[in-house]
């Protein structure tokens, strides 16, 4: 039996504090869920303004609940409310860069017509809500023209808990790309909020040799990662590997030419891996020659064999001679010839 719109919100709000990071979440979620029988507090009157509204309280009749007034949220718990689009930023930490125009769409169309059933997860910083998970629907409700959205604020994340909800949120609806990761640990380590490469491992709970494939995408070629990022499902962490190595030994109009094939779904990781291997073994080619040939015959006529020279100045001959007088002489007045040229 389908879930009511209440339940999906009290789920949605359970989940959102597993992904935040207090100190016993099992015990906090429940004394949430005891003290605030619609499942969200309200929200604080010192936070209160003309352009933020607190979205009305649930009643209890919709499902079996006991009635009871909800309290104010203490220091640190997370409430709901319904803000202006106008005052949302996104996660400058998000976990995912690339979004598919068509799921926006799609998601457009499914807030048109149920409205948004989940909330985002944000924090508050310098008065203004910050995204930690629900871009795509942020995106979906600008499409849809809503002028709001709800959220469940997590007062007081550090840099570090909005990348790590955001990227669990993902992982949980629709993960990112091995390309969203590349270009989001890189701007996490680039800002300082990750030391190295080795932190992010330990984040993510991806192993370090992986973390490192990924870091390595972002060597690809700027053609190519545009390639990537037109159509990036179709490209596992694996293929993308290859790719850098197919790239460093075949070049960028072969690498391009393969990521494309890769696009199409014509390729897969072991076409650009054999691709690879073709390029990593094959011989140097020799520039082929073309020789000129002189026929040799007798005084009589007769033919006697063939000599070819080529422009890189080797010269070879062939010549048959029956009588062993003859052939002798030859031999003497060649190397005699051949004597005098050195």
């Amino acid at each position: 039996m389908a879930k009511s719109r209440l339940e999906q919100m009290r789920d949605q709000a359970a989940k959102a504090l597993s992904a935040a990071p207090p100190a016993d979440r099992f015990a906090r979620a429940q004394a949430l869920v005891e003290r605030q029988p619609n499942g969200f507090a309200e929200k604080r009157p010192e936070e209160q303004n003309t352009s933020v509204a607190v979205a009305p309280p649930l009643t209890a009749t919709v499902v079996n609940l006991h009635t009871v007034e909800a309290e104010a949220p203490k220091d640190g718990e997370p409430y709901f409310e319904e803000v202006d689009i106008g005052l949302i930023d996104e996660n400058p930490f998000n976990a995912r860069r690339l979004y598919r125009p068509e799921r926006v769409h799609e998601l457009a169309g499914e807030i048109r017509a149920d409205g948004q059933l989940v909330p985002g997860l944000a924090t508050i910083r310098n008065g203004r809500r910050v995204l930690a998970g629900g871009h795509y629907r942020l995106r979906a409700l600008k499409a849809a023209a809503k002028t709001k959205m709800k959220l469940m604020i997590h007062p007081n994340l550090t840099d570090q808990q909005l990348y790590q909800i955001s990227y669990k949120e993902n992982a949980e609806r629709e993960q990112q790309s091995p390309l969203d990761n590349a270009l989001a640990w890189k701007a996490l380590i680039d800002e300082g909020v990750y030391p190295s490469e080795s932190a992010i491992s330990e984040a993510t709970g991806m192993s370090l040799p992986n973390v490192n494939k990924t870091m390595a995408i972002l060597k690809l070629s700027e053609g190519i990662l545009d390639i990537v990022k037109e159509r990036p499902e179709p490209f596992a962490l694996s293929t993308l590997y290859q790719l850098t190595l197919l790239e460093r030994v075949a070049g960028v109009s072969v690498a391009a030419a393969m990521a494309a094939k890769v696009k199409d779904e014509e390729a897969v990781c072991r076409d650009v891996e054999d691709a690879r291997a073709r390029y990593e073994n094959k011989p140097a080619r020799k520039q082929k020659e073309t020789s000129r040939q002189h026929k040799l015959h007798a005084a009589d006529g007769a033919p006697l064999g063939v000599l070819k020279d080529w422009d890189s100045g080797k010269v070879t001959f062939e010549i048959t001679l029956q009588d062993p007088v003859k052939r002798q002489a030859l031999v003497d007045e060649l190397k005699a010839k051949f004597s005098a040229m050195q």
